[in-house]
C-alpha cells in the first residue's frame, strides 16, 4: 500500500501526519509497537520539515506488512542536522531519535531541485 500526503508548515501538520500514518497501517495488523516507533520517526522528520523546511512538505508512505519505508520531501536546500553540543538545548534531538527507533534512515538531495528527501524504514 502507498500513500501520501500534503502538509503545510502549521505545527498541526505533525498530528495530522501521525493519524494518516496510523490509519494507512491500520488495515495491515502491524504490531502496535512498530506503528508507535513510526509514528514517533514521522513526528520528528515532519516537524524539522515544518520548523526548518520549505513548502510544499509531503509524506509519502510505502507500508507493506513487513516493512514500512516512509518519508518527508521539503523544498528547502538545507540538510537536517543533529545539534548534540548542548545538554540543556531544547532541541536537536530529533534525527538522534530516528536513528535510535528506526531500521535505517537517510536524507537524499532532490535531483530536480534545491530540496530533500528525509527517509527512514521501521520493520516489525
Amino acid at each position: 500500500m502507498t500513500d501520501e500526503l500534503d502538509l503545510t508548515t502549521d505545527p498541526r501538520s505533525i498530528r495530522v501526519a501521525r493519524g494518516f500514518l496510523a490509519s494507512l497501517t491500520r488495515s495491515l495488523d502491524l504490531p502496535d509497537d512498530t506503528v508507535s516507533v513510526a509514528e514517533l520517526a514521522l513526528s520528528e522528520i515532519v516537524t524539522n520539515a515544518v520548523v526548518h523546511g520549505e513548502p510544499p512538505i509531503r509524506v509519502h508512505v510505502d507500508a507493506t506488512a513487513t516493512r514500512l519505508e516512509v518519508s518527508v520531501t521539503d523544498a528547502g536546500p538545507a540538510r537536517p542536522r543533529t545539534d548534540e553540543s548542548r545538554l540543556d538545548a531544547t532541541g536537536g534531538r530529533g534525527l538522534a531519535i530516528v536513528a535510535a527507533v528506526a531500521g535505517a534512515w537517510g536524507c537524499d538531495p532532490d535531483p530536480d531541485g534545491p530540496g530533500k528527501r528525509v527517509w527512514f524504514t521501521v520493520s516489525p
